[in-house]
């Protein structure tokens, strides 16, 4: 380079100051977890035979009975599902 030239390594009017700011926001949390209930009920009941059948000259004979069951029913079912995640942290200002 000649002894006559230079380079400006900054504009004239530019100057150097601090830039400041607050950090972004942190992230969600996640979601929670699903949850399943289940209920169920069971009704067994035993039903004897009573009636009898008599064949008359070889015939068929047929006997009936008639049962009556209850009616079954099963507790509420209730279930909560998991916690949801924490969010993340916020991110760090520029100072």
């Amino acid at each position: 380079m000649f002894e006559d030239q230079y380079v400006d390594l900054l504009p004239a009017r530019t100057t150097m100051q601090a830039i400041t700011g607050t950090g972004g926001a942190g992230g969600a949390g996640g979601a929670g977890g699903p949850a399943a209930a289940v209920s169920l009920a069971v009704n067994v009941s035993t039903i004897v035979q009573t009636a009898t059948a008599v064949s008359v000259l070889g015939g068929d004979a047929i006997a009936t009975n008639t049962a009556t069951t209850g009616d079954a029913i099963s507790g509420d079912a209730t279930a909560t599902g998991g916690a949801g995640g924490a969010g993340g942290a916020g991110g760090g200002g520029i100072g």
